[in-house]
């Protein structure tokens, strides 16, 4: 399944536009962004169409992405979504908590965001739901 529309959700605005303008420019996806997990999940019942992959940060306001990644995989419509966690924790027993979430894969913070589309398409690939 290929990836048209990525719904990013972080609550850095700079670090949204840089990735957003460097997922576009090298692929034909459309970028989607939110600024913490309420908006995710308000994006999400809003759209027409679910996106192909979420990309979630961590830490944010209102609803941290964690919650937000809970509440998500509890709807029905948007249990299969992969979402690719996007993280500057990465301590070792953080890790081992976000692995049992049931998501496609983490990409630590920082990261090139000129290579980003490519783990995000790995990813995608290796994940059992995709």
């Amino acid at each position: 399944m290929p990836i048209d529309t990525v719904l990013l959700v972080d609550d850095n605005a700079e670090y949204k536009k840089v990735v957003s303008k460097a997922l576009e420019a090298l692929t034909a996806w459309r970028v989607v962004t939110g600024s913490s997990g309420f908006d995710a999940l308000n994006l999400l019942r809003e759209s027409q169409t679910a996106p192909d992959v979420i990309l979630m940060d961590v830490s944010m306001p209102y609803m941290d992405g964690l919650e937000a990644i809970q509440k998500i995989q509890q709807d029905k419509d948007f249990a299969r979504i992969p979402i690719i966690l996007v993280t500057a924790k990465v301590l070792d027993d953080e890790m081992a908590q976000y692995k049992t979430l049931g998501i496609a894969g983490i990409v630590s913070k920082p990261f090139d965001p000129l290579v980003l589309h490519k783990r995000v398409e790995q990813l995608c690939l290796e994940w059992q739901g995709f």
